[in-house]
């Protein structure tokens, strides 16, 4: 019997290690994967918070640079000052093309200054121009006629007649008019004293020390800007020749001379 009850024991405490042994064993497993489970929830939080600021961050950039650049593409009309034949392409849209044959388009605005003097509208004798209309403007430029375009981001601020453009018997230079706005190939004469040629004529004038002198490349500055000159700047231009200009003339005398902008 005593040994019967011992073997019994023995048996009891062996299944009693062995269940003990499989209890830690799968905690031990629980805790494993438990903390695997958890680590990749963390690591696929961290990803996705990268993920979204970087998201955001980028297309904000993207949408700037896209707006920075349709505003530099509506910068980049045409400034100047141009002289030379006005022609129609279509309502409100016109060219100007100068002695040389180059073309620039402008539009109008319904604050162009457009100024006639007999072909635009108004009278060719007069000393002054007239203003015009608009339609005034489009049934001329039809025709063709002589001006200076000044223009600004492609609309043109101011549309003025070439007064030497209007003269009776079509010799084009007007002569025996001393005021008048008038253009074409700037000459030297001498000290102050200065010519226009267009077309085989010729006319003389004079500068004062008030004379406003505008530059845009040849007498002085660079195409991009309009720039004030000095006398001296007109004169050594004028030596070297090949400087189309529009002047306005009061008595003989330069009120403004303007260079065409190249």
């Amino acid at each position: 019997m005593l040994r019967t009850h011992r073997r019994k024991s023995v048996l009891a405490a062996a299944a009693l290690v062995a269940t003990t042994m499989l209890l830690t064993a799968c905690q031990g497993e629980d805790t494993e994967d438990g903390g695997k489970s958890n680590g990749a929830t963390a690591s696929d939080s961290a990803a996705k918070g990268k993920s979204d600021d970087g998201g955001s961050g980028t297309g904000t950039g993207t949408g700037s640079e896209s707006q920075s650049g349709e505003k530099g593409s509506k910068s980049g009309m045409v400034s100047g000052k141009w002289v030379g034949t006005v022609s129609y392409l279509a309502p409100g849209k016109y060219t100007v093309t100068d002695a040389n044959d180059a073309e620039q388009a402008f539009f109008t605005s319904e604050d162009t200054d457009i100024e006639g003097a007999g072909k635009i509208c108004g009278d060719a004798d007069g000393q002054a121009a007239t203003p015009c209309t608009e339609e005034e403007l489009e049934a001329a430029a039809k025709k063709g006629f002589e001006a200076t375009v000044d223009v600004k981001d492609g609309v043109a601020v101011s549309i003025i007649e070439d007064h030497t453009d209007s003269g009776n018997g079509g010799n084009g230079m007007g002569e025996g008019e001393k005021s008048g706005l008038f253009s074409g190939t700037l000459g030297y004469m001498a000290p102050g004293k200065y010519s226009l040629s267009r077309d085989g004529n010729e006319r003389a004038f004079f500068t004062a020390t008030d004379t406003v002198i505008n530059g845009a490349g040849w007498i002085c500055g660079d195409a991009e800007t309009v720039t004030p000159c000095t006398e001296k700047d007109l004169e050594a231009a004028a030596k070297k020749g090949s400087v189309a200009v529009a002047v306005q003339v009061e008595d003989g005398v330069a009120v403004t001379i303007d260079e065409e902008h190249n």
